[in-house]
């Protein structure tokens, strides 16, 4: 038999391409682990997040709320203009 350096590649090149075939691993009973994780670590307080109050929290500066809540709709109406991929950056 006469082997060469290209047949040698060709054949372990085919023989891993069919091996990756045959290695299916089980993706779907870890679907959404990731994304549950994450959210488990940036809640603050598990009990109140599987038990939340009947009361809406209170307190606050009205001043500061009110701010916040005109910068936010007056950024809203901006949202909708094109202005391109720069500004997004900034630019």
């Amino acid at each position: 038999m006469h082997f060469t350096i290209k047949g040698i590649a060709a054949a372990f090149t085919a023989a891993m391409l069919l091996s990756g075939c045959a290695y299916q691993p089980d993706t779907e009973a870890q679907f959404g682990d990731s994304v549950r994780h994450m959210t488990e670590q940036q809640t603050y307080n598990l009990d109140a997040a599987h038990n939340p109050a009947a009361e809406p929290p209170m307190g606050g500066n009205p001043d500061r709320l009110n701010d916040v809540l005109d910068s936010h709709r007056n950024n809203a109406e901006d949202a909708t203009e094109d202005r391109g991929a720069l500004a997004v950056i900034g630019l």
